[in-house]
């Protein structure tokens, strides 16, 4: 250390603290309209792939004629679900074990689904293409109440699965249902529901919110013959699980498949996962040799892509008369759409709900999570990274304000004579296990 070398106070005094104005350094090149986006991207004869997507939220498809449409000037190909199984890309897998129609096959599950891809010179082109393929649909009856899912007489939604009995996740209870996910100690929670002096119980329902970041989901994929090698340039969260399912689905080895992710315009957990408009841009570059690009349009992003919350949280707490907690009961049923296409970076399908118990110490705890499949668009994105954190915190702090509005208590009461002390916490020569 010289003379020069700031000292401990004056590095603290340079950071100051939370809440303290910071200098940003990112902002120049955006306010200057030189941010490098996907759709800047623009190679030498690029093609453009837009999509036939269904107006229905769950039908048969009887038939789909692509005749007119590959007549219509600049129009070069048209992708169906039939096309890919010719070569094995019909379906995809999804982050949560699950698979998924990469184009409707047989049937939709979801309103605006991808039915077919059309590929043409250019996006007037290929708008043009999408409006003269013909599809003729069977309607079905549909199912939106996730509630409904698992009754005895619910439609079958998931034809692909029939007579599974087991998910990624353990048992499948019911044709909709995905999986159960269960944490805690069920009978010492049941007997201290039994013995307590008060109980709450609600029904806590955050809503399917869509993260709609400023820019939409896109890709532009470029395909080498000579090399055998696949450039994709994308939106993407998560360029490595990009190029791992590409691999999966496309057998071309990881190592030969190149992922670029510029900037992105935002994401919110909704740029983590695999779209089919990734899948189909890379069949087409292969296909015709040249680059395609995707780009979804504003009403594509919020149809189709991934949503997050849709948990519907049945949540109990048991109390002394004088406010202390004695036991936690949540069920949770989960919506997920028509695919479980849930991106939580573990292996619980259920991310980090586990936290629901909060900051608060309660004896025994135990949560229940039933994941169900509905008609409408998958996903389940860790929106804003909170790997169903912020569901977590929600319950258990709404479920505190009811117990505090039953026992009459002052909500900050209640949560002060409930929070875990800090001689609770294992010492730092503990955790560290010394």
């Amino acid at each position: 250390m010289n003379d020069m070398t700031p000292t401990r106070e004056q590095r603290e005094a340079r950071l100051e603290g939370m809440g303290c104005k910071r200098k940003r350094v990112e902002d120049i090149r955006f306010t200057q309209g030189k941010g490098n986006y996907v759709d800047d991207v623009k190679l030498p004869g690029m093609l453009h792939g837009d999509f036939v997507r269904s107006p229905h939220a769950h039908a048969r498809i009887k038939s789909i004629n692509t005749e007119a449409a590959l007549k219509v000037p600049g129009v070069l190909a048209v992708l169906t679900a039939e096309t890919l199984k010719t070569v094995n890309l019909a379906w995809m897998p999804t982050l949560a074990g699950d698979v998924q129609m990469v184009l409707a096959d047989g049937k939709v599950l979801f309103q605006n689904q991808e039915v077919a891809f059309v590929v043409a010179t250019d996006r007037y082109a290929a708008d043009d293409g999408i409006n003269a393929v013909e599809v003729e649909y069977e309607p079905l009856d549909v199912l939106v109440d996730p509630f409904q899912a698992m009754a005895e007489d619910a439609i079958v939604l998931r034809e692909d699965l029939a007579g599974k009995t087991v998910g990624a996740h353990g048992p499948r209870k019911h044709h909709n249902h995905i999986f159960e996910w269960a944490v805690g100690d069920k009978d010492l929670t049941d007997a201290a529901f039994r013995k307590a002096d008060v109980t709450v119980k609600e029904m806590i329902s955050y809503h399917r919110t869509h993260p709609s970041p400023l820019e939409t989901c896109q890709c532009v994929c470029s395909f080498d013959k000579i090399k055998g090698e696949l450039t994709i340039w994308g939106t993407f969260q998560a360029p490595h699980v990009i190029r791992t399912v590409v691999a999966l689905i496309s057998k071309i080895p990881e190592h030969k498949i190149h992922v670029i992710a510029p900037d992105i315009g935002g994401g919110f957990g909704n740029k983590v996962g695999a779209y089919p408009g990734y899948i189909c841009a890379a069949v087409a570059t292969i296909v015709t040799g040249k680059p395609v690009k995707w780009v979804e349009d504003r009403m594509e992003n919020l149809t189709t892509t991934s949503f997050a919350r849709d948990y519907h949280m049945t949540t109990e707490i048991a109390a002394t008369k004088d406010g202390k907690v004695t036991g936690l009961r949540v069920h949770v049923l989960a919506d997920h759409g028509a695919f479980d296409a849930c991106a939580d970076p573990s292996k619980w399908p259920a991310g980090f709900f586990n936290i629901v118990t909060g900051s608060y110490d309660f004896p025994v705890a135990h949560l229940a999570v039933d994941g169900v499949y509905t008609n409408k668009a998958p996903g389940g994105v860790a929106y804003r990274c909170s790997f169903r954190v912020t569901e977590a915190a929600y319950c258990i702090e709404r479920g505190m304000d009811i117990l505090a509005q039953k026992l009459g208590m002052d909500p900050a009461e209640l949560r002060m004579k409930n929070f875990i002390k800090a001689e609770q916490f294992p010492s730092l020569g503990a955790r560290l296990g010394i």
